[in-house]
């Protein structure tokens, strides 16, 4: 009996926390990823200027916590759980906080809600 309820208990899961995210286990956003998908979600006029990502455009992660893209836009980055938090170098410098919906060896997608409109990246690593 007793042996039962210990194996019982190895078997047993903790309970997960809301802010991890399943990536397989070893997928890291430390890489190159090229946007294959774009989605602005509303019907209301968004003004894109160039250093919004488009698809075919790439950004790098660096495992420094900063990143660039190939727009030449450069910034800081971090990642806890589900949220990835992105601060462009700029004048203003406003960190962002994207919710991260898929991320694995090959694909990294992301969105951020802004009320009026939900702004959706998809990615594929290309390194």
């Amino acid at each position: 009996m007793l042996a039962m309820m210990v194996a019982a208990l190895s078997f047993t899961a903790c309970g997960g926390d809301d802010d991890e995210i399943d990536n397989g286990g070893d997928a890291s956003i430390v890489g190159t990823w090229e946007c294959t998908y774009y989605d602005f979600g509303t019907d209301h006029q968004i003004n894109l200027d160039d250093s919004d990502l488009d698809i075919g455009d790439r950004i790098c992660f660096k495992s420094d916590g900063t990143y660039y893209t190939s727009d030449n836009e450069t910034g800081r980055w971090s990642q806890k759980g589900k949220t990835l938090t992105v601060a462009v170098d700029d004048e203003i410098s406003i960190p962002f906080d994207y919710k991260i919906t898929e991320l694995t060896s090959t694909t990294l997608e992301f969105y951020l809600d802004l009320g009026f409109a939900k702004l959706l990246y998809r990615f594929k690593r290309v390194s």
